[in-house]
């Protein structure tokens, strides 16, 4: 396939490839603490909170990676309704802008989301993805983009940038090894356009480029996505919809969609779950575990964690408490509280067929950590040095937020190995 190509050392490398055309169990803190409700503020005595960044735009989506090797633990990345793409590394007992250079000065469009990802083995670190509209806002129509951010040998070791345009806003993102037989991850895209993409990035000594892989695939779907992750063998988008929809290789190595499940609500964001299941939470406050059923199919059963009165925006599954067996689940919304929801897998027997094997189901306790000032829009975990494990939020307050545990606090963690 023929590409274009940049010339490094622009700062800019473009590539255009798409031409314009039930109730959880347990006792709740509340949510509202001393503090006045223009400032964030702890819900939770186990729980501190730390201001990374305040600024006067909508903050869209955060994300953690490894964005400087040499440092220890996770840097963070945020993106803005104005186009920003700013990055944070711990320093001391705060945290400091990292500089992106002239690659992450020149905003666009509206950024709606962001991860990390070693997409380029042979760059140092992290890559950076971000996720929304070529020029504009999410809702007044046109193109969308995909900005990744690499540090190229090339360019000594500066951040230089390749883009991908879309017929339409892309709202959702997922990184991982989605094509086996391809060395290095790979990017899933979605959004408005009725089609994800899947996308890889080559780089040499000279380029730095965006690769659509996607021709061989069948990744057409209804609805405008809003969320990705991938599931064993494929991945699964959340839709407006309501649809929660899953795409899986065949025996051919083609992925496809193979079912869609109807959740009712206009779904929002969506992550894995340890089985092979996925949470994913929605405009009318659910968030829920959607765990695969006896055919293997991701249709049930089907587990509330948490309901909330807005809309929530968050979707994580880690191990936040260490002294707990398993992993919790942590969501945040337009509410501006973040939850963390415990989950104590039980197992239960039908009534009606005693005889049948017992299945596990999740039964789930909560407790609100933290709120901001203002709704949030994305939740995001790291490994922040001297913090431990933490959840990292963002939202209309215009702050970037990193919520950590108390007895992690002087945790440190060493540069990891590449």
């Amino acid at each position: 396939m023929d590409r274009p190509r940049y010339r490094l050392p622009l700062a800019l490398l473009v590539l255009t490839a798409a031409a314009c055309q039930g109730a959880s169990p347990g006792l709740d803190a509340p949510a509202m603490g001393p503090e006045p409700l223009s400032i964030p503020a702890v819900l939770n005595g186990d729980w501190e909170l730390s201001t990374v960044f305040h600024g006067d735009a909508r903050i869209n989506g955060v994300a953690c990676g490894e964005l400087d090797p040499t440092a220890p633990g996770d840097e963070i990345v945020a993106v803005d309704r104005r186009g920003a793409v700013r990055a944070f590394r711990r320093v001391g007992e705060g945290f400091e802008p990292m500089d992106l250079g002239p690659a992450a000065s020149g905003n666009m469009g509206e950024l709606v989301q962001v991860l990390c990802a070693d997409l380029v083995p042979s760059a140092p670190g992290d890559e950076i993805v971000a996720v929304g509209m070529f020029e504009g806002g999410e809702d007044d129509g046109g193109c969308g983009i995909v900005r990744v951010f690499a540090r190229h040998p090339m360019a000594g070791g500066e951040w230089v940038e390749a883009r991908l345009v879309t017929p339409a806003l892309v709202h959702a993102l997922a990184a991982g090894d989605v094509d086996p037989a391809r060395p290095g991850e790979e990017l899933v895209v979605a959004g408005y356009f009725g089609a994800a993409r899947l996308l890889g990035l080559i780089a040499t000594d000279e380029w730095l480029a965006v690769e659509d892989l996607s021709a061989p695939h069948g990744l057409v779907h209804e609805g405008n996505a809003k969320g990705a992750c991938l599931t064993a063998g494929g991945f699964a988008l959340a839709c407006d919809d309501g649809g929660l929809i899953e795409f899986t290789r065949d025996e051919g190595g083609r992925l496809g969609q193979v079912r869609r499940v109807d959740l009712g609500e206009t779904l929002a964001r969506i992550a894995p779950f340890p089985g092979d299941g996925v949470v994913v939470c929605d405009n009318g406050g659910l968030l829920r575990l959607i765990e695969r059923d006896g055919s293997g199919r991701l249709k049930g059963p089907v587990t509330v964690l948490e309901r909330a009165d807005n809309r929530l925006r968050g979707a994580v599954v880690a191990d936040l408490l260490p002294v707990d067996s398993g992993v919790e689940v942590a969501t945040a919304g337009y509410d501006g509280v973040i939850r963390v929801v415990m989950l104590e897998n039980v197992e239960v027997r039908s009534m009606d067929h005693p005889d049948r094997a017992a299945r596990p189901m999740f039964m789930s306790s909560k407790r609100s950590v933290a709120r901001d000032s203002a709704k949030l829009h994305h939740l995001a975990t790291g490994e922040i040095d001297g913090l431990g494990l933490c959840l990292v939020s963002c939202g209309y307050s215009g702050s970037v937020l990193v919520i950590s545990r108390v007895a992690a606090r002087g945790e440190s963690l060493t540069p990891r190995e590449r």
